[in-house]
């Protein structure tokens, strides 16, 4: 078991710039704004509808790719999740109360929480019609999914508890980073051992 968790903390891959450059973007965007002057809570709100852009914006592709069903038409099946999404962002600039859009990321957790629930009972259900022995059969990467938005979640609501923006900015960032850690490790841990070299 030793030599197991040795062997997946030593193939966690490392970082991407697609990964990293958003969060040292956004941080460095925040003190600019607030070195220069500007409202923390305004520049808070700004820097957090951007980033909830741009995630949006990347993971658009692989939406896309999910929803791709003969006889569908991708882009109308996209068209209510974007603008709810502009929906919010306008909400929240509107608003400008950086604790509003906190607690849409805690509202997020909770969300694919709930998703992972359901896609576990459901593969259960799959699993229980040709196999009865389903109770010993698991879900490992839908549970690592539940066990990261939990994290987040707690990690979330301790920054916001702590009222300070400085604290929440830094604080999630350092996360952001050691959640990549903490995911890869799970991952490989729970691969057969023939899949973590594939």
């Amino acid at each position: 078991m030793s030599s197991r968790i040795i062997e997946a903390l030593a193939s966690v891959p490392p970082l991407r710039p697609a990964t990293i450059v958003p969060i040292v973007v956004m941080v460095s965007l925040w003190t600019m704004c607030v070195q220069a002057g500007g409202s923390p809570e305004r520049a808070f709100v700004t820097v957090m509808v951007l980033g909830q852009s741009f995630a949006i914006w990347r993971s658009l592709p692989r939406a896309a790719h999910a929803l791709s069903r003969p006889g569908r038409d991708r882009t109308n099946m996209l068209v209510w999740p974007v603008v709810g999404m502009v929906a919010l962002a306008a909400a929240q600039i509107v608003i400008c109360e950086p604790v509003f859009s906190q607690r849409l990321l805690s509202a997020g957790c909770i969300f694919v929480l709930v998703v992972m629930a359901l896609g576990m009972r459901r593969e259960r259900q799959v699993l229980a019609r040709v196999d009865n022995r389903v109770d010993a059969r698991k879900v490992p990467l839908l549970r690592i999914n539940a066990l990261v938005a939990a994290l987040t979640l707690v990690v979330n609501e301790s920054l916001i508890a702590a009222e300070e923006l400085v604290v929440w900015v830094a604080g999630m960032a350092l996360f952001a980073v050691a959640v990549h850690g903490l995911y890869w490790f799970m991952v490989l841990l729970v691969l057969p051992a023939e899949d973590s070299h594939a």
